[in-house]
């Protein structure tokens, strides 16, 4: 009776000591990573979001001319098409899109497409002037309120005038200025996510496992040789052990990733 008493003095102290402990640590951390990561991305889904309503609106001044033949004109429509229908679903919020909205997959798909408008204007320059006309008097009218999408995505942009270049100029700055710096931290934040997620799972495993296994102490001590309540006493400590390793390598890729 001595050792089951001891058994269950040791599992008692592991579920209150241990694994409170963990969980404590565990979601400071959380906050932590969080908090650092909305520090970084809510400013680009400002200028994400402000760029999308940008296109929607600019967009209005230009006629695309797709006729046989024109492949890149049918792509440059598309793609700013694309763009341009993101921004109902920030108009319908009222809100720019939060931080977690979209995957890193879905992400650095939509920024390539951005920048796939600049690349084919910019790169097929003489060949899209063609079949890309501009109203420069609609321009005109759209007013105050594009421009101050337009100065919303980047500050440089204030007083600038909306001329035929400012599409593919805005689509390869934004690229360039706005997504390159932070296109690895999505991916990272996911990383991180899953990792922690890996990490909960096995603690609220060897949680329920420890509860089980006192509760074979106390309703079948009778029936069980001690030999095998000692080794599942064991396998509860090391399953902390692993826990509090696990604990330890998510800290250290916390603190690496999105610097």
């Amino acid at each position: 009776m001595d050792e089951l008493s001891a058994i269950i003095s040791i599992l008692a102290s592991l579920l209150t000591g241990g694994f409170l402990m963990i969980f404590i640590e565990s979601q400071k951390m959380t906050g932590c990573v969080t908090d650092r990561f909305h520090f970084i991305m809510n400013p680009f889904f400002r200028s994400f979001s402000s760029y999308v309503r940008f296109i929607s609106s600019f967009k209005t001044c230009f006629t695309f001319k797709v006729a046989k033949n024109s492949d890149y004109i049918t792509k440059l429509k598309d793609d700013v098409e694309k763009v341009a229908g993101l921004e109902g679903k920030s108009i319908i919020s009222g809100h720019d899109y939060p931080a977690d909205y979209f995957t890193a997959k879905e992400l650095n798909s939509i920024c390539k497409t951005i920048n796939n408008i600049w690349y084919i204007i910019d790169g097929k320059y003489n060949y899209i002037d063609k079949y890309l006309d501009f109203d420069s008097r609609h321009a005109q009218i759209l007013g105050e309120q594009t421009k101050d999408y337009l100065e919303s995505i980047s500050p440089k942009y204030k007083g600038m005038p909306l001329t035929k270049d400012m599409l593919a100029k805005v689509s390869g700055d934004f690229f360039v200025d706005i997504y390159q710096p932070i296109q690895d931290v999505l991916f990272q934040y996911e990383f991180w996510l899953q990792k922690q997620k890996e990490f909960k799972i096995l603690i609220l495993a060897t949680i329920v496992f420890t509860l089980l296994t006192m509760m074979l102490i106390l309703l079948l001590n009778c029936f069980i040789q001690m030999w095998v309540y000692k080794a599942l006493c064991v396998i509860c400590c090391g399953l902390l052990m692993v826990g509090i390793f696990k604990l330890i390598k998510i800290e250290n890729l916390s603190k690496k990733i999105m610097r």
